[in-house]
């Protein structure tokens, strides 16, 4: 690894346009719509795949916000941790926390900002405040990521979950590229169920089962590899 690679910092793992050029691939596009988000130096941020990601900085992947958990690329392998030991499953446990903790704080107060609940935004006072330390200082205390998580878990099974409010980002993310799609190819009726799904997403934070079902016919005007995509099913379907 060269030395101003090592500088090189992943600050976290979320969705881009399928036609994004990886940092590493020599034109190779990030077709899957997912990329990890790599800051240089000089502050210009770059867009690869974990391997990409893996062989050009130091970070631990692992720490890092992922908003992409509910969009499952049919590429997608499994990693196995069979091979590790007590202390090293504890220590990724940890550091998944930590990950977890971070995605759901800013899901809530930054990512879905255009989301209600109950006509209320999703922004809460007490997340709000973990918010901001991370944004002064780029991390959060083991205490917090406790806190954050036991928060969390009393929402589980409902629209406020982190699972829930995940799937509703990658349904944000499909909508919008096969909106832009339908607009390339100038298909009125496309467009207006699309918009309409997006606000009901926004006004509940789900899709019905028949929106979903209605949503299949146009997801084939997506290129491929976004088009055979796995969506993770709501959490909690109201």
């Amino acid at each position: 690894m060269k030395t101003t690679e090592q500088k090189i910092k992943v600050i976290k793992k979320d969705f881009v346009n399928e036609n994004t050029i990886s940092f590493c691939g020599k034109g190779r596009k990030l077709s899957s719509g997912t990329a990890y988000f790599l800051l240089k130096p000089n502050g210009e941020i770059v867009y690869g795949g974990k391997q990409c990601a893996q062989e050009n900085s130091n970070t631990d992947l692992s720490q890092i916000p992922d908003f992409t958990k509910s969009l499952i690329s049919r590429r997608e392998g499994s990693s196995s941790v069979s091979s590790k030991t007590n202390i090293e499953l504890a220590s990724t446990r940890n550091n998944l926390n930590k990950s977890k903790a971070l995605t759901y704080i800013l899901l809530r107060e930054e990512k879905l900002s255009e989301f209600r609940y109950y006509n209320k935004p999703l922004s809460f006072d007490v997340l709000k405040k973990y918010y901001n330390t991370y944004k002064e200082t780029h991390d959060l205390t083991q205490d917090a990521v406790n806190h954050i998580l036991n928060i969390e878990k009393k929402l589980s099974g409902k629209n406020l979950s982190l699972k829930n409010l995940s799937t509703c980002y990658a349904y944000e993310y499909i909508l919008g590229r096969t909106l832009v799609c339908l607009e390339k190819n100038n298909n009125d009726a496309g467009i207006k169920y699309i918009k309409s799904l997006k606000e009901h997403l926004y006004k509940k934070c789900n899709l019905t089962v028949p929106q979903i079902e209605g949503l299949a016919k146009w997801l084939k005007y997506l290129p491929k590899d976004l088009a055979e995509a796995k969506l993770e099913k709501f959490h909690y379907y109201e």
